[in-house]
C-alpha cells in the first residue's frame, strides 16, 4: 500500500460495534467484510468502521446486557466515496489498475469507513459496556 500510494499510508483508529458474542471469533480471525450487509452496505460491501463510538454503538448487540465494540487501527490509506454496489474499492481516475484502498460516506471529513480487505484492520481494543 506504501509504494503503491507513494509513502506513507493513512491510519486512523476507528470504532466497531458489532454482536458481543462474536468477540472471541473478532480476536481469533479478524473482523470479517464476508459477513457485512446485516445492518446494510451504503458505502459497499465490507466492513464498516466509524470516527465516532457514538455511531458504532447503535450496532453493539448485547450478550447478557453486556454491549461490546472494537477500536481498531485501520489502514484507510486513499479513499473515496462509496455507493452499495462496490464489493472493493473502485478503480482510480486515469490509472488503469490502480485502485482506492477504501470507501467513505463523505469525502471531505468522513465519518464512516468501509473496508474490504482483512490486513488493513487491526482490532487493538475491546471495549465493554452495560447500557
Amino acid at each position: 500500500m506504501e509504494e503503491r500510494n507513494g509513502g506513507d499510508v493513512e491510519k486512523r483508529y476507528l470504532f466497531h460495534g458489532t454482536d458481543a458474542s462474536l468477540k472471541e471469533a473478532i480476536c481469533e480471525q479478524n473482523i470479517d467484510w464476508r459477513f457485512c450487509g446485516k445492518h446494510g452496505t451504503s458505502y459497499g460491501k465490507g466492513s464498516y468502521f466509524a470516527r465516532d463510538a457514538s455511531y458504532s454503538k447503535t450496532y453493539a448487540k448485547a450478550k447478557g446486557g453486556m454491549k461490546m465494540m472494537f477500536v481498531a487501527l485501520v489502514l484507510v490509506g486513499q479513499f473515496t466515496k462509496g455507493s452499495s454496489n462496490l464489493s472493493h474499492p473502485p478503480q482510480k481516475k486515469y490509472k488503469e489498475g490502480i485502485y482506492y484502498d477504501s470507501c467513505v460516506d463523505k469525502e471531505h471529513d468522513p465519518s464512516i469507513f468501509v473496508i474490504f480487505e482483512k490486513h488493513q484492520i487491526y482490532p487493538e481494543y475491546i471495549i465493554e459496556y452495560f447500557q
